[in-house]
């Protein structure tokens, strides 16, 4: 049984394309946490050195990465 599935041109905004209130922010946010937990993951830091020099509590940094 073969169902053809329907494929849509997206606009570079998954939060958009899902209709989602304030997606231009939620692309800003998610951008902003990919590009924190590269540095961390390139600096090779733990989670709490992490959170000591963003200023925040580690389980934020967790709920960054992850």
């Amino acid at each position: 049984m073969n169902q053809e599935i329907g494929v849509q041109p997206n606009i570079g905004n998954v939060f958009a394309d899902l209709s989602l209130e304030n997606a231009d922010e939620l692309l800003v946010k998610a951008e902003l946490a990919r590009r924190v937990s590269s540095i961390i993951t390139k600096q090779q830091m733990t989670q709490a050195e992490s959170a000591e020099v963003l200023g925040i509590d580690q389980p934020e940094i967790s709920a960054i990465r992850y």
